[in-house]
């Protein structure tokens, strides 16, 4: 009776730290720009116009939301020299402005300039099942690599 408890307690801690180990590799952090778009992003040269510093903004947080949404094709610290083709912003978002060439490299360097700096980004951690997938098919690969290793079986 006794071997029987220690048995199933062995069992069921073995089975509890497997199961914690693939959810621990199931837990991935996530890195994303903050929501909040960084001071040195926007140009706010004090010698321009009031109308066109808000123009200036208006622009600025339209392509920081634009660089927000196309953050998930690059990784932390690599980001392509030339703006894809996906960084754009409307006119709806940025008025007159957004068909202007010169701002969208612009605002692409200055994206450049802030990419790097670590207090733009924030982590998160997020269930990511796909790993825990991956994970598990490997476990079980390994496991019936093991088995046949010891029936000497090849099925």
């Amino acid at each position: 009776m006794a071997d029987t408890q220690k048995t199933n307690r062995l069992v069921i801690a073995a089975i509890s730290t497997v199961l914690l180990a693939f959810g621990y590799s199931a837990l991935q952090p996530k890195l994303r720009l903050r929501a909040e778009m960084p001071k040195n992003f926007i140009d706010d040269s004090k010698s321009l116009p009031l109308a066109h510093r808000v123009q200036e903004e208006r622009l600025a947080r339209a392509y920081w939301q634009c660089a927000r949404s196309v953050q998930w094709q690059y990784g932390y610290g690599h980001l392509p020299d030339d703006p894809p083709p996906e960084f754009l912003v409307t006119s709806r978002e940025a008025g007159t402005a957004a068909s202007d060439t010169a701002s969208r490299i612009r605002y692409w360097r200055r994206l450049h300039d802030a990419w790097y700096v670590a207090n733009n980004w924030e982590k998160t951690y997020t269930l990511d099942l796909s790993q825990l997938n991956r994970d598990l098919q490997s476990a079980g690969t390994r496991l019936e690599l093991w088995l046949r290793g010891i029936i000497g079986a090849s099925w």
